[in-house]
């Protein structure tokens, strides 16, 4: 894996949740396939960026709301997994259970960045320059983009150490490991359908949806 580019994706995934350019990139199922492709594991990149996608589908990031990070975190937990290549089963699940605590804390550094940016924002008779106001914005992106760097490098050597460990002491097997994955994701992917217009609007979606995971877990 390519250290110096997963590092890079990081913090432009880091940039894109609110800066620039809010293409959704940021997305766990985005994320995850993008650091797979950089990691070598594109389809279990993918995989793991759909499971958490299920879990952040009713996280609605408006405004000035207080939201986890989770594309930083989700680059980060697939970067971990294809470093710790686990042999016990529960590599996904671990990673997935890893990224779901480390997006708290993404969330904590995008607060923490917004209150840098305040101190740098111009103010009084510096509103009236263009260019110093373009500076100080270029000068938060900037901060923004090392912020996913630093949270997708640290998470990555935190998940690292988080799956060789748990891994060498799993004792159930692949297939619970697989069958408990599926059944959060599908939990969280039923809370949001609230979201999409509620259990009258989307009731056949929600049959088929649940009728789909049931074929997936028996297999």
């Amino acid at each position: 894996m390519n250290a110096l580019l997963a590092a890079l994706a990081g913090g432009f995934i880091g940039l894109d949740a609110t800066s620039f350019p809010q293409a959704m990139i940021s997305r766990p199922l985005v994320a995850g396939a993008l650091a797979g492709w950089i990691a070598g594991i594109p389809a279990e990149g993918a995989m793991l960026g759909a499971v958490l996608e299920a879990f952040h589908l009713a996280i609605l990031p408006i405004g000035a709301a207080k939201y986890p990070e989770s594309g930083t975190a989700t680059a980060a937990a697939v970067f971990a997994m294809a470093l710790s290549n686990p042999t016990h089963g529960a590599g996904m699940l671990l990673a997935a259970v890893f990224a779901l605590g480390w997006e708290r804390v993404g969330g904590r550094s995008v607060v923490l960045a917004r209150r840098f940016n305040e101190h740098i924002a111009p103010t009084g008779a510096r509103l009236a320059h263009a260019s110093t106001i373009t500076l100080r914005h270029t000068a938060a992106m900037l901060i923004d983009f090392l912020r996913g760097v630093i949270v997708t490098v640290a998470g990555t050597g935190l998940g690292y150490v988080w799956i060789q460990i748990v891994d060498s002491h799993w004792v159930f097997g692949p297939a619970t490991a697989h069958g408990l994955l599926l059944a959060s994701a599908a939990g969280c992917a039923a809370a949001a359908l609230r979201v999409f217009g509620g259990w009258k609007a989307r009731w056949k979606l929600f049959v088929a949806g649940a009728i789909a995971g049931l074929v997936a877990v028996i297999a």
